[in-house]
């Protein structure tokens, strides 16, 4: 039972299917490789978390880039909405706003 056999049970049946494993080890394994065992299994789920969390936190980043990109077009759109009215108030002989 080595890392990749518990990765292959995670990556199957996640976390429910490590523990039904682990619960169905054998009872008459010795206890340093019960406790590898589950050490290993430990592992493939925390593996698992910190990919979840990585792959969390770059989600998280695009999201705030893609907000800012949002903001940044919206305050474009605002300033080019109000530089073409001011502009059709001068071409109809209305003073622009300031002056």
């Amino acid at each position: 039972m080595d890392y990749e056999y518990w990765k292959d049970i995670h990556d199957r049946g996640g976390i429910p299917a490590v523990k039904s494993a682990l619960e169905d080890l054998p009872g008459d394994l010795p206890p340093q490789d019960a406790d590898a065992a589950t050490a290993l299994a430990l592992q493939v789920i925390e593996d698992d978390i910190a990919r979840i969390n990585a792959r969390a936190d770059r989600a998280e980043a695009r999201a705030r880039a893609l907000a800012e990109q949002a903001r940044e077009v919206n305050q474009q759109l605002t300033e080019h909405a109000t530089q073409s009215k001011d502009a059709a108030r001068t071409a109809d002989g209305e003073p622009s706003p300031g002056t």
